[in-house]
C-alpha cells in the first residue's frame, strides 16, 4: 500500500456527515493508525455533566474505521462496513475536556481488519477502550448471500409512553432520539436517519447506531428503579454486531435480561423503523448505584 491510500482515507472521512455533526477532526493519520478529536461541547454530555457513552462509542467507531481505511484501495471495495464493536468504559469524560481517540490495526486479513481503539482526555485520563472489526470486501458482480431470520421482541401492546426523563437530554437529544415505550425492564427508542446521522455513503452511521444501543439499554435499566436523589449509573461495557446497514430511521428494543445487585445485563435489537430489517444486535452491561434506605 502507498501513501495514496492514506489520502484516500482522509478524503473519504471528509464526507462523513455524522463526524461533522459532532465536530470530530483528524489529528494524525498514517498507515494503520488514526487519531481523532471529539471537542468538548455541552451537548455531548449527559445530564450529570459527563461524556455520554454514545458519544464515546461514536468517536471510537469513527477512529477505528478511519484506521482500517488507510491500508486498502477504497475505490475497489464494494462492501465497506463495521462488523463488530466491543467497548469497555474505564472512566468518565469530564466537563470541559476534549477527548482524543487513537486506533491501531492489529491485523489485516483478506477482507477483514482487526483494530484496537482507546480514548483519553487531553490530560491523559483513559476514558474507554475498544476492539473493532471492519470489513473491506469486494463482491464484484456477485450478489452477496443473505439469510435473515432474527428472533425479535414482540411489539409492545399497547405501547406505554414513558414520562420525561433527563436521560434524553444533551447528546441523546442532539441525535433526535425519542422514547416511545417503557415498561419495567423494557424500552423502545426511535432515531431518524437524517443527513447529519449519515456516514460517507449516506447510510446511518455505525456510531449513531451504537449510541441508540447504549441509551436504550440505559433507559431499560433505569425503568426498574424508583427515581430518587443520590442514584447514579454508568455503562461499563457494550458489545455490538452490525448485520446490515440501513438508510432509514431505526427502532431499538432493549430488554434487561438479568439484574445482579448493582449490575444489569441487557440485550438490544435495532431494526429499520419501516422495513423491520435487523440492523444491529447489542449486549450492554450497566451499573446502577442506589442509596441505602435510611
Amino acid at each position: 500500500m502507498t501513501p495514496q491510500h492514506v489520502e484516500q482515507a482522509r478524503a473519504r472521512f471528509s464526507k462523513v456527515a455524522f463526524a461533522e455533526h459532532l465536530g470530530i477532526s483528524v489529528a494524525e493519520l498514517a498507515r494503520d493508525r488514526a487519531v481523532l478529536v471529539l471537542p468538548y461541547r455541552r451537548e455531548h454530555m449527559n445530564a450529570g455533566g459527563l461524556l455520554n457513552g454514545g458519544a464515546s462509542a461514536s468517536l471510537l467507531t469513527m477512529t477505528g474505521t478511519l484506521a482500517a481505511w488507510t491500508g486498502v484501495d477504497l475505490d475497489t471495495k464494494t462492501d465497506l462496513r463495521c462488523v463488530d464493536l466491543s467497548l469497555q468504559y474505564l472512566d468518565a469524560g469530564r466537563d470541559g475536556d476534549d477527548v482524543i481517540a487513537d486506533a491501531r490495526v492489529l491485523r489485516r486479513g483478506r477482507d477483514v481488519v482487526f483494530l484496537e481503539v482507546e480514548a483519553r482526555s487531553r490530560a491523559g485520563v483513559a476514558i474507554s477502550k475498544g476492539l473493532l472489526t471492519y470489513q473491506t470486501a469486494d463482491h464484484g458482480a456477485r450478489t452477496p448471500r443473505l439469510r435473515a431470520d432474527p428472533r425479535l421482541l414482540p411489539p409492545p401492546a399497547p405501547p406505554a409512553a414513558p414520562g420525561k426523563h433527563r436521560l434524553f437530554d444533551g447528546y441523546v437529544e442532539k441525535l433526535e432520539m425519542t422514547p416511545v415505550h417503557e415498561t419495567p425492564g423494557r424500552t423502545r427508542v426511535r432515531m431518524p436517519c437524517t443527513p447529519a446521522h449519515a456516514d460517507e455513503t449516506g447510510q446511518l452511521h455505525a456510531g449513531a447506531i451504537a449510541s441508540i444501543v447504549d441509551i436504550a439499554a440505559v433507559a431499560a435499566s433505569w425503568s426498574l428503579i424508583p427515581r430518587r436523589a443520590g442514584t447514579r449509573g454508568s455503562t461499563i461495557a457494550m458489545q455490538i454486531s452490525f448485520p446490515a446497514t440501513t438508510g432509514e430511521g431505526v427502532v431499538a428494543d432493549a430488554h434487561v435480561q438479568q439484574r445482579s445487585e448493582s449490575l444489569l445485563f441487557s440485550t438490544v435489537h435495532v431494526t429499520g423503523a419501516t422495513s423491520g430489517q435487523l440492523v444491529a444486535l447489542g449486549q450492554v452491561s450497566y451499573r446502577l448505584l442506589e442509596p441505602w434506605p435510611e
